[in-house]
């Protein structure tokens, strides 16, 4: 599974990161792309993640880092912009971490589902608990699932069970 983050968007909804944003723009930015590789050795499913900066950045670094996070900055043109060319031309069908709705709204047809950067901010700060939690030599466990039904035994529509899907693979 692909993950599209806009990671402007989602910095300031990190209580953390977004007091050292404001003191250090570059801080702000390798203490997310960090919470993103936390994220993605915690997860089940090593989920491949694309976090997109706007501007240029001071170092001219883009790619993958040693995490697996794939790192874009947008040059010429808005971030928005350039997550919309990526999830139209190369990552269709990926998840995008965004709250801005225009930008939701606009990639909808072409991502599996638009997570909510507070939502996410949420799964982020459960995968660095983990790590903090778990010893370093013993074997990484998978969380185990509440098999408990709840809720409205209705079946939810088609587009929301989709949705579901992919927020359950995150």
């Amino acid at each position: 599974m692909r993950i599209l983050v806009d990671g402007y968007n989602l910095i300031p909804a990190i209580p953390e990161l977004r007091r050292v944003l404001h003191q250090d723009l570059e801080a702000g930015r390798e203490g997310l792309i960090e919470m993103l590789r936390s994220y993605r050795r915690n997860s089940g499913g090593n989920p491949q993640i694309t976090v997109v900066f706007d501007g240029k950045s001071h170092h001219d670094r883009g790619g993958r880092s040693p995490g697996g996070v794939e790192v874009l900055f947008s040059r010429h043109e808005i971030a928005d912009a350039l997550i919309l060319r990526l999830l139209k031309e190369r990552y269709r069908g990926a998840v995008l971490v965004t709250s801005d709705r225009a930008l939701g709204e606009a990639a909808a047809p072409f991502a599996s589902a638009v997570v909510r950067t507070g939502e996410f901010r949420d799964r982020l700060q459960q995968a660095a608990f983990m790590e903090e939690d778990s010893p370093e030599d013993e074997p990484e466990r998978t969380p185990r699932r509440d098999t408990k039904k709840k809720g409205n035994p209705k079946r939810a529509p088609k587009k929301e069970r989709r949705r579901n899907r992919q927020l359950r693979n995150l």
